[in-house]
C-alpha cells in the first residue's frame, strides 16, 4: 500500500486521511520522525518552511515531494532531479486567500482600522472630522502588483473590482493571458517607470537570485510618500534595512508584512515598534478550508501518479 509521510503544523493528515483510496497516511512532528517514516513510504508532504535537507536519505528514484506552498525556493529543485524524485508545488490553491489578506492590509491602512481598535479598547468615539480628513479609499488610486502568477492575478482581478488604476509586472509579458490589459502588464526592467504613481505595491513574486532584495532603497525612492507596501512574496524580496529607513524618513506611508527576511520575525526587530507597520506571521495562504485545498490538489495528483501521468504543477 502506497504511504504518504505528511509534516506539517496544519491537520493535513486529517484531510487526506480516506481521502485516496489505498493510501496510507503517516503524520509526523519532528525530523527525526520524518526521515525514519520516508524509508516505507512513496510520498512527503511538508511545507517550505518545514523542509529539512535530512529528508534527502529517505528520498529516491520514483519518491514523490509534494509542496503545501506555491514557493520553493526552500527545496533542493536540482538534487531532486539528480535522484529522480518528482516535486510538485500548490500553485492554484492559495489565490484568492492571499489576494484577500492583501487587501485586509491594505484597508486596515487606508481606513485607519488600527487606530479606531485603539480607541474601541478605550471606549472614545471620534473625533470624527479629523479622523475623516485623513481616510482614503482605493477608487481610481494606482495598485502595481510585482508578481503576475496566479496569486498575483487575482489581487489584480480584485484591485480592479475595487475601482483601482491596475499594473501588473511579469518576467515575460508576452506570456500574460489574463484581465488586465497588454499596456498595463510590464516586464520587470519597467517597474520603476510605473512606481511613482504607485499607491500600493504588492510583492508577490517568487524569490530568485533576480528578485532578492529586489524591493530596495532605490523603490522606496521612486514610490511617493504616500504609497504603501505590501509583502507577501518571500521576505528577503524586501531588503528590511532599506525599508526601516523608507519608512523612518517619510519616503513611504507604511508598510503591511506577512514575510520577513528571518521567520519568526526576531523579537529585536524595530519593525514590531512602528506604528506605520503591520505585522502578520506569514498566514497570507492560510485559512480553516486551507487543509481541504490542499487535500483536493493531493487526491488529484495522487490519482495521476496512478497513471503514471504528469503531475499538476510539476517543477521536478
Amino acid at each position: 500500500m502506497p504511504t504518504v509521510v505528511v509534516n506539517h503544523d496544519l491537520p493535513i493528515a486529517d484531510a487526506l486521511d480516506g481521502r485516496c483510496e489505498g493510501l496510507s497516511v503517516v503524520s509526523t512532528s519532528s525530523n527525526e520522525d520524518t526521515v525514519s517514516a520516508l524509508s516505507d513510504a512513496e510520498f512527503l508532504v511538508c511545507s517550505s518552511g518545514g523542509w529539512d535537507d535530512s529528508y534527502l536519505e529517505g528520498l529516491g528514484a520514483g519518491n514523490w515531494v509534494q509542496a503545501t506552498s506555491a514557493g520553493y525556493d526552500a527545496f533542493p529543485i536540482e538534487e531532486f532531479r539528480d535522484r529522480g524524485v518528482r516535486f510538485t508545488n500548490a500553485t492554484g490553491i492559495h489565490d484568492p486567500v492571499v489576494a484577500e489578506h492583501v487587501f485586509a492590509l491594505a484597508f486596515a491602512f487606508s481606513r485607519m482600522i488600527p487606530e479606531f481598535v485603539t480607541k474601541q479598547a478605550d471606549r472614545i468615539w471620534g473625533p470624527r472630522t479629523e479622523v475623516s480628513v485623513e481616510l482614503t479609499d482605493w477608487t481610481d488610486r494606482t495598485v502595481t502588483v510585482y508578481g503576475l502568477g496566479s496569486i498575483g492575478e487575482a489581487i489584480a482581478e480584485r484591485a480592479l473590482a475595487f475601482g483601482s488604476d491596475v499594473y501588473g509586472v511579469k518576467r515575460n509579458p508576452a506570456e500574460y493571458d489574463g484581465t488586465l490589459a497588454a499596456d498595463r502588464v510590464l516586464g520587470s526592467d519597467e517597474l520603476y517607470d510605473v512606481l511613482p504613481e504607485t499607491d500600493l505595491l504588492v510583492a508577490i513574486v517568487p524569490l530568485t537570485e533576480e528578485t532578492r532584495g529586489s524591493i530596495d532603497a532605490s523603490v522606496f525612492e521612486a514610490l511617493p510618500d504616500s504609497a504603501l507596501l505590501v509583502n507577501v512574496a518571500r521576505g528577503p524580496v524586501v531588503d528590511e534595512a532599506a525599508l526601516l529607513d523608507a519608512l523612518r524618513s517619510g519616503e513611504i506611508a507604511g508598510a503591511g508584512l506577512d514575510v520577513f527576511e528571518t521567520e519568526p520575525l526576531p523579537k529585536e526587530s524595530p519593525l514590531w515598534d512602528r506604528d506605520d507597520v503591520l505585522i502578520t506571521p506569514h498566514i497570507g495562504g492560510r485559512s480553516n478550508t486551507f487543509p481541504d485545498r490542499f487535500a483536493a490538489l493531493f487526491a488529484e495528483n495522487y490519482g495521476r501518479w496512478q497513471k503514471d501521468d504528469e503531475l499538476r504543477n510539476q517543477i521536478a
